[in-house]
């Protein structure tokens, strides 16, 4: 939702002259026929219509492209019109608000044209798309979110996956009395850290690419997601680390130089990841 507020700041004075030219364009004098006939079909965003009289009462039914909702009329407006300040064209442009019935990003117009008020509710996210403000084709689409959910959900069972073999590697090593224990109970924390990284990129693959699709980069989605699991990475590795110098320590210190090589490594990464982060916050900041 954010990603489509900031489109429609930047972009705010194209879609105000838009919504004035497709409000303008409709005939009021045939307004129950145009919208019966054609309204929906030429402005795709637009997801319902009213009209309310010089009373503040809603004289037509809520009209929307699946039903004409007859439960509205005679319901008073005054609440909805009392603070409306029209332009000189007598056309009114709310800000962007949160519909209560889709829970989707909306503007509302309104006309004033012979003593009543023509309402219209478009969504956002639909409007930008036909104003060709937000690129995609609907097939390719549906294609990449499919195919991101299956994968998202693939990651997701490989993660639970890890999860079951590191219970199993535990039990294991009580059921078997094994005497390593220390080296099972590391392995088994390496798998269940790789399984919170990998479930976090399942995650963050479901959210913005399927549930929630994301419609632009700009709050750099790949570069949170790169360092979120680089993380959880790191911190396997250092878990690592730390059992083969337990490992070394235990039979061989002679060996020390490779446990040093891959503690060296892994503070590498870490200051590596450091950079990264400092530099993509910085971005940010001068954006």
């Amino acid at each position: 939702m954010k990603e489509i507020i900031s489109i429609y700041k930047k972009q705010y004075s194209f879609i105000e002259n838009s919504l004035t030219a497709m409000i303008e364009s409709v005939d009021t004098d045939a307004y129950d026929t145009v919208v019966k006939e054609s309204l929906f079909s030429l402005f795709p965003a637009l997801q319902a219509t009213y009209k309310i009289s010089k009373n503040l009462k809603q004289i037509t039914p809520l009209y929307t492209p699946q039903e004409d909702d007859k439960t509205y009329l005679g319901l008073n407006k005054s609440h909805l019109l009392e603070r409306i300040q029209f332009r000189d064209d007598n056309i009114y442009i709310s800000n962007v608000y949160v519909n209560s019935r889709s829970a989707t990003p909306y503007i509302t117009a309104v006309h004033f044209v012979n003593d009543e008020y023509f309402v219209y509710d478009f969504e956002l996210y639909t409007l930008l798309k036909e104003l060709s403000l937000v690129e995609g084709h609907e097939y390719f689409s549906k294609f990449t979110q499919y195919f991101y959910g299956i994968f998202g959900f693939l990651l997701s069972l490989f993660s639970f996956s890890l999860i079951v073999y590191a219970f199993y590697t535990v039990w294991l090593i009580f059921a078997a009395q094994d005497t390593d224990i220390l080296s099972g109970l590391f392995r088994s924390i390496i798998a269940l850290t790789l399984a919170l990284a990998i479930f976090d990129l399942s995650k963050t693959i479901l959210e913005h690419e399927v549930f929630y699709k994301s419609i632009s980069r700009e709050y750099n989605i790949e570069n949170k997601l790169l360092a979120r699991f680089l993380t959880s990475i790191i911190i396997a590795l250092s878990i690592e680390s730390l059992m083969v110098v337990f490992k070394i320590a235990l039979s061989d210190y002679e060996q020390m130089i490779h446990a040093f090589y891959l503690i060296a490594g892994v503070g590498i990464m870490v200051a590596v990841l450091s950079l990264f982060i400092f530099v993509m916050r910085y971005s940010n900041t001068k954006e």
